[in-house]
């Protein structure tokens, strides 16, 4: 419901790097910053699958936000469609691209489960996809998206999308309390056994080595 950040001596924007990868921050009144850093597990995960994939690699990144996930995939040397149905997100995206120094990325402003429907009718194929849904959402023309409803259509969807053989898929869970195990599931459900599988709680552990939650991940490699 909105709200404010009350360090006054906070400036409105800044840059952070993760390796070669440079974003764009600043607080916004629904808490977020722009960036969400414990991500960082799943980007190196997409960078290893595309560079041991030693050929062209296809990456679909969904509900894409301001584009960790993409420029890490394109900076492995993936062809990566980002597809976030805010428009405002997705510049964002492209201003974090330019200060990476990278390009090529392919933009969608769309609802995603819309896009993802029409690539299967029209028979599309990526090696990569990578899912970050919300709990909930409105697409860029009004569509609502509620995670409980939606997310097992949206899996069978990616089950016609993902290549059958050396590919993969990463699924993020941050609402209502979705275990990894239940990711897992509806993963199985979709897809069927695949060869590699990797499942459990993105965290961050502070200085006395505490450890805080920030969602589940279940990653998937065939």
């Amino acid at each position: 419901g909105g709200g404010q950040w009350q360090n006054k001596s906070m400036p409105e924007r800044w840059t952070v790097s993760y390796g070669a990868l440079t974003f764009n921050i600043k607080p916004m009144n629904f808490k977020h910053t722009g960036l969400f850093p414990e991500q960082a597990a799943n980007w190196d995960f997409a960078r290893q699958q595309i560079r041991n994939a030693g050929r062209p690699v296809s990456v679909l990144n969904l509900f894409a936000y301001t584009g960790g996930a993409t420029l890490a995939a394109r900076a492995a040397g993936a062809d990566v469609t980002h597809v976030d149905s805010v428009k405002p997100v997705v510049s964002w995206a492209g201003e974090n691209m330019t200060l990476s120094g990278l390009s090529g990325v392919r933009w969608i402003v769309e609802d995603a489960l819309r896009f993802v429907r029409r690539e299967v009718r029209r028979g599309r194929r990526y090696r990569g996809i990578l899912l970050d849904p919300p709990a909930y959402g409105r697409g860029a023309n009004g569509e609502k998206w509620v995670l409980e409803d939606n997310l097992c259509e949206m899996l069978e969807c990616c089950a016609q999308l993902l290549e059958p053989e050396d590919s993969f898929l990463v699924l993020n869970l941050y609402s209502m309390g979705l275990s990894s195990t239940l990711a897992r599931t509806a993963v199985h459900q979709a897809f069927g056994a695949p060869a590699g599988e990797q499942w459990g709680e993105l965290c961050f552990e502070d200085r006395a080595g505490k450890q805080l939650p920030l969602g589940t991940y279940y990653r998937m490699m065939r």
